[in-house]
């Protein structure tokens, strides 16, 4: 069904139904969201029943035939872009733009034009933009085929509908001198001028006036000033313009991405330096060389029957006619050194500047001046310049936030402003809100001829149609950065290159690549409008194929609560290692865990799994790097939960809970691992079952649940033993260490032993140093503290040779304590010291509170009670906190033997008597300490 939507509605529905079809048909193929559908159709103030009126509207239009579909996040259009009108007239005046015979181009906007029937019900402002800019450029395409004559009456139609634009009237005039109607193109200005000063309050603009002059005298004075109206406004760039002003002439190229300010950089430079160049100041809006070159003749007095036809003649009459005198001029949206050559004067005394989107090359003799975003303040500061009044500095984080949103591009930034100033009711809170949506920024960027996206499309439709592959798949990506494993895997080089030269792309170090948001929004909208689903997923899949390559090969294993599930998920072949890992994950981290996200996003529900998953044992666990843990599982979650995959929504669940495990949100953990293991015995998965029952048993041993952590942890035991050792080896871990807790010293060394023979035997030199430590730590309980040593030493360095800084940290404290009771004080500080920074440094707060208390009982031998008291009651606020009773006994333990050392038998007596009662509730080994305690602690201070 066809939806036309320049003019009334069509098909034809009531008021509010197709203001709502038409804001779907703007973003055909694109989900609408509830709430912006309800701002764009009731404002500010929507009636309280909007959300149920939305709905009826909606039903309205489906009942009219029209394909409106809902989903999660909103409506949306599933019609073809070529079934709605805007969209029709937009791929035509492209079209156009890309065309370069002007029959042809004329064609393609004239048909492009005859499909406004009226004024849209939506976005009017914006909408009626794109018609004035193809309209202006239809009027340039008949001018320059000579049909100066046919286009006036078509152009006084289009000045009666935009009265206040001078562009248009320009035109005007300039059809009506060309046609021998000097008279009418006098009375054009004369109008022209009127209402400006009536409705504006505002002069012509310079370039309006010169053409008056032209007019009215025939000829120009090439003594005048020729340059657009300089900004008022001008912010920053102070190192940039004391570089020119400091020149003496010569050729500047000033370069940068598409509203970064370099023609008003340009033409505040020529301003400023027009006394010292007072043979002429001009300015050429560069479309052609040989129609520049006529423009700067005729700029220097050269009547037009002296004007050669051939360019090269006109190039050398140009060099001459310059010859010797000082003139500044301005060259603006060069495209091309072959463009500039013609134009350059042979005179040492002239000062040219050229503006460019395009990097130089090739031009001999030339300075280059690259322009990036303003800073933060100056982007800030332009924002107050344009709005002169109070509204910023009342609310200046506002502003910061706008000028954010705004990439820091001027253009963007002065849109705002200029959107703002125009509407005195808004605080800049509203601007904020409006721009926060990354589906509508673009759309909001508008402010009457000023546009951030149509800058975007001069750029964007001057590349070949590979580039612009690239640069669609660039901002589809969703990546603001793309580095070499990745665009290696998906992008080719050459058209990079091409877009860095079109100032789309910025390099970063090494062949990274960085891509303005502003930018990024335009890309990606362009990927969605041009470009089939299923090759714009592709391109994402194949990112995360790309990470996974590189990822994959750098995975460590890790004894956390579950073990990773290599069976789970489909192994992707390695690249090389990068040099330092740690640095890599620590600049790579943020893009990784959003290339997750916008996998799930898209519903690439596998791939996003399978990196998150390689993402835990490559990094995330590693470091606890929870928030992005969290970000990446989320994400993926969501999405094999809709594609419905029950196995893969397990895996993650048992990740999640793996990670709370991690963080000592032990409950939570055990929920996590709960639901998993509810899925994986639904699908009929063994191995799924016990991994999530491992986690179940270290969670309930950590809550002092030792029935039922022995229960998890001998079911996943059982089912593991035929298929994965080193399981089975964590599950020993487990069962051997609750022996030990529980004083069964005997099964705790054979239960060990078998679990370092398993870890060996599957070549893990961490479960093999994990088992070394708790064997150690059953010598330690028994007082055997030799054996204890060498057991400790022996895990601490192989975790030393592993590179596991975390379980390093464990190593070392265990080793500590041993060293603490055989009088070797100074080696036990070095370590404990070093492992509270490792712990730190990985906000593990387990390790602190346990490090913590070790240094309690350090300074509780070295005969510094007060300090233990404080560290040991530090360390019992923190098991307190986390949940872990057996902890928290232990600590009041050895806290009430330092009130005991102080001579404070109450104290004692209380720490002693709720650290006896956890012991016996708990059933640990302490349970039968307890009467030794007091004589222990009263000889010590007796």
């Amino acid at each position: 069904m066809e939806v036309r939507i320049l003019g009334p509605v069509e098909p034809s529905v009531p008021p509010k139904p197709a203001q709502i079809l038409a804001v779907l048909a703007v973003e055909c193929g694109r989900v609408v969201p509830v709430e912006r559908l309800i701002d764009l159709i009731w404002g500010e103030q929507p009636p309280p029943q909007a959300r149920k009126s939305l709905q009826v509207h909606i039903s309205t239009l489906r009942r009219a035939g029209l394909p409106v579909e809902h989903r999660a996040a909103g409506y949306v259009l599933n019609a073809a872009p070529e079934d709605v009108d805007l969209h029709v007239f937009r791929r035509l005046v492209a079209r156009a733009g890309d065309e370069p015979d002007l029959r042809a181009r004329a064609e393609a906007l004239t048909e492009a034009l005859r499909l406004w029937r009226g004024t849209p019900v939506v976005f009017a402002q914006t909408l009626d933009v794109q018609r004035l800019a193809a309209a202006e450029a239809l009027v340039d395409a008949e001018l320059a085929l000579g049909r100066h004559a046919e286009i006036v009456e078509k152009l006084g139609a289009y000045v009666a509908e935009y009265p206040l634009a001078e562009r248009l009237r320009g035109q005007l005039m300039t059809a009506l001198a060309r046609a021998g109607r000097r008279a009418d193109a006098m009375r054009v200005f004369r109008e022209t001028r009127k209402v400006l000063v009536d409705e504006l309050g505002v002069e012509p603009g310079e370039q309006l006036q010169q053409l008056h002059r032209d007019v009215l005298e025939g000829a120009r004075d090439s003594r005048r000033n020729y340059l657009p109206r300089d900004a008022g406004d001008f912010t920053g760039r102070d190192a940039e313009l004391s570089r020119l002003l400091d020149s003496d002439g010569g050729v500047w190229w000033i370069e940068g991405p598409a509203g970064v300010g370099k023609s008003a950089l340009a033409v505040h430079a020529a301003h400023r330096l027009a006394d010292r160049y007072p043979d002429g100041q001009l300015f050429v809006d560069l479309h052609s060389p040989s129609g520049a070159l006529d423009a700067v003749l005729r700029a220097m007095d050269v009547p037009s029957e002296r004007i050669p036809e051939p360019a090269e003649e006109r190039a050398a009459l140009w060099r001459a006619t310059v010859g010797g005198r000082r003139v500044v001029i301005v060259l603006d949206g060069v495209t091309s050194v072959s463009q500039v050559r013609p134009l350059l004067p042979g005179s040492p005394g002239c000062l040219t500047l050229i503006t460019s989107r395009s990097r130089l090359c090739g031009l001999e003799g030339v300075r280059r001046i690259p322009l990036d975003v303003l800073s933060s303040d100056e982007a800030v500061t332009l924002l107050q310049r344009i709005l002169g009044d109070e509204r910023v500095a009342n609310e200046p984080g506002q502003a910061a936030e706008v000028a954010r949103l705004c990439g820091y591009l001027p253009l963007a930034v002065r849109i705002t402003g200029a959107r703002l100033a125009g509407r005195a009711h808004w605080p800049v809170s509203k601007l904020v809100k409006r721009l926060s949506s990354e589906r509508s920024r673009l759309d909001e960027l508008v402010a009457d001829d000023l546009a951030v996206r149509s800058s975007l499309e001069l750029t964007y439709r001057a590349l070949d149609e590979n580039v612009r592959r690239a640069y669609r798949a660039f901002g589809f990506l969703g990546l603001s950065e793309v580095p070499s494993f990745l665009w290696g895997h998906l992008l080719d080089e050459d058209a990079l290159d091409q877009l860095v030269d079109a100032r789309l792309l910025d390099v970063i170090g090494s062949a990274r690549y960085r891509m303005h948001e502003l930018v990024r929004l335009h890309a990606r909208e362009l990927a969605e409008a041009e470009d089939p689903p299923a090759d714009r997923e592709d391109v994402v899949r194949r990112a995360v194929v790309a990470a996974l390559s590189t990822v994959d090969g750098l995975t460590e294993h890790l004894f956390l609560a579950v073990p990773r599930m290599q069976d789970s998920l489909g192994v992707v072949p390695t690249v090389a290692r990068p040099a330092d890992k740690d640095a890599w994950f620590a600049r790579e981290e943020p893009l990784l865990t959003k290339l997750v996200e916008r996998a799930a996003e898209l519903g690439l529900a596998e791939v996003a799994c399978q990196l998150a998953e390689v993402l835990v044992f490559a990094w995330f666990g590693l470091r606890n790097r929870y928030e992005a843990w969290e970000r990446s599982h989320t994400a993926a979650l969501e999405a094999v939960w809709r594609k419905g995959n029950l196995r893969l929504e397990a895996v993650l669940r048992c990740s999640l809970g793996q990670m709370h495990y991690k963080r000592d949100n032990l409950v939570e953990a055990r929920s996590w691992f709960e639901t998993a293991q509810t899925l994986f015995v639904n699908i009929g998965d063994k191995h799924g079952e016990a991994v999530a029952m491992n986690g179940i048993g270290m969670v309930c041993r950590e809550l002092g649940e030792y029935p039922s952590a022995l229960r998890a942890l001998g079911r996943a035991r059982e089912l593991l033993e035929s298929d994965d050792p080193e399981g089975v080896a964590h599950a020993l871990y487990g069962i051997g260490s609750i022996q030990r807790d529980l004083g069964d010293d005997a099964g705790a060394f054979e239960t060990l032993a078998g679990a370092e023979a398993g870890y060996r035997a599957a070549r893990s030199r961490r479960g093999e140093a994990l088992a070394a430590r708790g064997i150690g730590l059953v010598h330690r309980a028994r007082g055997e503290l030799d054996l204890a040593e060498e057991h400790l030493v022996r895990a601490h360095e192989m975790v030393t040779g592993t590179g596991d800084e975390l379980l390093g940290c464990y190593t070392a404290q265990a080793l500590a304590k041993v060293l603490l009771r055989k009088g070797s004080l100074d080696r036990a500080e070095r370590l404990l010291r070093q492992a509270m920074d490792g712990c730190r440094d990985v906000g593990d707060r387990f390790g602190e509170a346990l490090v913590r208390r070790t240094l309690g009982e350090w300074r509780l031998v070295a005969g510094d009670h007060a300090g233990a008291g404080v560290l040991l009651t530090e360390a019992v606020t923190s098991w307190t906190d986390l949940g872990l009773p057996l902890w928290r006994a232990r600590t009041l333990r050895d806290l009430g033997a330092v009130h005991a050392c102080q001579g404070d038998a109450a104290g004692a007596d209380r720490c002693w008597d709720e650290a006896t009662r956890l012991f016996t509730r708990l059933g640990t080994r302490e349970a039968g300490e307890a009467r030794q305690w007091p004589a222990q602690w009263g000889l010590a201070v007796s």
